[in-house]
């Protein structure tokens, strides 16, 4: 077989939607199901942590906004009688900040993580035009007694290793960013009409910092170096994309098992992965220009791009069995009748 031509996007689309066929309804009601439960704890802590750190809600100004100012009023007050113990009180702010910051953090870890290779395996079942369309509970299935445990750490073990490959990108950035936001805040601070070399020196003496890091070479060299670790990371997380899927099989296939067969999967495939996520750019774009439903309609694009992600991994599981890498058994696929 041509290894080349064998990972065909535009097959792989057609089956997505034909897979969709009666059953996209369900489809968007699971991606939605599954944000909803991921990202609740993360929007409620990111409101929280805003008004926590920021007084500007107790600081508006009558007049500069075009606002009720009964109703402001109100709301000020309510979150000034809410907020206000803490903000007196610095060792409970700061656990309270603590507390903000780490559980949904570990809520993501225990609970979301899981939760994806839920989602992953509802798009498998429904990925099959002429059966019924699965369930919602089979999304909440890896939470069973027997999978969890298994599905939790090769999840723990798969974010662990994109976060090692995410810190040279986490510490370039505080790198390229940290003078620039540093000479900014002198710049509004100081009333300055523009950046001169006057206001780059009082920034340098200030904090201490060498003159390098406002030459053009850093900045330069910097920028290079950050670029090169963004691409190497987002093919990493394309190296380990199929692990989900994987788990989504068989949970019990094993931390270390997953993880190799995600990387067997996108061998020779890493720039194809890249091509068919380009490809859903323009759906993207469309659905976020979308005046009808401002900032809703782009999930309508999320149940298709699911089914072809899940074609993508079949396409690739089938390939590695044909090559005798993988057997559907490791999976936990049973044969229901003997091969010839």
């Amino acid at each position: 077989m041509n290894h080349a031509n064998y990972f065909d996007r535009a097959y792989l689309k057609r089956s997505a939607r034909e897979n969709l066929k009666g059953k996209y309804g369900a489809a968007l009601v699971a991606v939605l199901l599954a944000l909803i439960v991921t990202q609740l704890l993360s929007g409620f802590a990111t409101f929280l942590t805003n008004s926590l750190t920021s007084f500007t809600p107790f600081r508006m100004k009558v007049g500069v906004y075009d606002v009720d100012v009964d109703s402001l009023g109100r709301v000020t007050s309510f979150l000034r009688d809410l907020f206000e113990p803490l903000l007196s009180n610095r060792p409970l702010l700061i656990v309270v900040l603590f507390l903000i910051i780490t559980v949904p953090f570990l809520y993501s870890l225990f609970v979301g993580n899981v939760l994806k290779i839920g989602l992953k395996r509802w798009f498998l079942r429904a990925s099959h035009p002429h059966y019924a369309t699965p369930p919602m509970e089979l999304m909440f299935s890896p939470f069973k007694r027997g999978q969890y445990i298994a599905a939790f750490k090769a999840a723990f073990w798969k974010s662990m290793w994109l976060f090692v490959w995410s810190v040279p990108v986490i510490l370039f950035n505080f790198f390229l960013f940290t003078p620039i936001v540093l000479l900014f805040i002198a710049f509004v601070k100081t009333g300055s009409n523009s950046i001169t070399p006057e206001l780059v020196d009082r920034v340098l003496e200030a904090y201490g910092l060498p003159g390098l890091f406002y030459s053009p070479a850093f900045f330069a060299v910097v920028g290079t170096v950050l670029l090169i670790f963004l691409i190497v990371l987002r093919f990493k997380r394309y190296q380990y994309k199929m692990t989900d899927y994987i788990l989504a099989d068989n949970p019990h296939i094993g931390t270390r098992r997953a993880l190799t067969l995600s990387k067997q999967m996108s061998k020779g495939s890493l720039w194809r992965f890249l091509v068919l996520d380009l490809s859903f750019a323009g759906w993207f774009i469309v659905a976020a220009m979308c005046i009808c439903l401002p900032g809703i309609s782009i999930f309508l694009v999320f149940p298709y791009y699911e089914a072809t992600w899940v074609e993508a991994y079949k396409n690739r599981r089938d390939y590695l069995v044909e090559c005798q890498e993988l057997t559907m058994e490791e999976l936990g696929y049973v044969r229901m009748f003997s091969g010839s």
